[in-house]
């Protein structure tokens, strides 16, 4: 296939519809729906948001949707997408050094000077405790008193404002209600691209900028994906959750 997008295109053109109906018709950003028909997947979001924008576009179009992605599945597996990969969000996993640090010889100097400096402070205590008893237990109780009176002050000074900073909510407005329905809200902290799926209804796949809310409503679920479990905050059915995962993860949710 020599053109993904210009089989995209070719089809839209002859069914006489404009990248706006399509974009208002499947909630696709205008600018996503170029990218796909100019084939400019270098722009676009990682390629599991990239086939939900597919299955939608061929949908409104009439097209199969099974029949669609096997023809862009044909396409890149032609080579044309050799610099697009399926997860843009690869797990990194680091080599532990722990094994090499504990054979450094370093470590088992300090390790052995530690362990002489434990033994003569031990010798040290038995000793005095043997010689000076009252002395030991009066200093004892006195530490004691003083490890609680620092204790209270400093749970008194780390009662106020944190807890206040952890039940404060990004959304400035109150929970959304509507009779009979769920209600999802969800708010994007940094750009983040979602997909939402509720029981009953269309799917919707969006872009977020910073700031932005979106609204939806199913009769009882949703099934949520995301390219930035760390950029979006939800607030579902009165209730908000707290932060989903890390700044540029993929996650998947079903709530409730």
């Amino acid at each position: 296939m020599d053109s993904f997008g210009a089989y995209l295109k070719s089809v839209r053109e002859e069914k006489g519809r404009t990248l706006e109906d399509i974009s208002t018709s499947t909630k696709v950003a205008v600018a996503n729906l170029e990218f796909l028909e100019n084939d400019r997947y270098d722009l676009l979001p990682p390629r599991v948001f990239v086939k939900g924008f597919i299955r939608a576009y061929g949908q409104e179009l009439g097209l199969d949707p099974v029949e669609v992605l096997n023809k862009f599945d044909a396409f890149a597996s032609q080579g044309e997408l050799s610099d697009y990969s399926e997860d843009e969000y690869p797990v990194r996993r680091e080599v532990s050094q722990v094994r090499s640090f504990i054979h450094n010889r370093w470590f088992n100097i300090i390790l052995t000077t530690a362990g002489f400096i434990s033994l003569v402070v031990l010798v040290a205590t038995g000793v005095t405790r043997l010689f000076f008893p009252d002395d030991v237990e009066q200093y004892r109780h006195a530490a004691e008193a003083a490890n609680q009176a620092v204790s209270t002050s400093t749970a008194v000074k780390t009662s106020g404002p944190s807890d206040e900073m952890s039940q404060r909510s990004v959304f400035a407005d109150p929970p959304r209600r509507q009779q009979g329905k769920k209600v999802l809200e969800i708010k994007a902290i940094a750009k983040a691209w979602i997909r939402v799926e509720p029981d009953t209804g269309t799917p919707e796949d969006l872009v977020m900028a910073p700031g932005d809310i979106q609204v939806f409503t199913a009769q009882e679920s949703f099934h949520i994906l995301t390219g930035n479990a760390g950029g979006i905050r939800i607030r579902y059915d009165g209730r908000e959750y707290p932060v989903l995962g890390k700044m540029n993860q993929t996650l998947a949710l079903t709530l409730p």
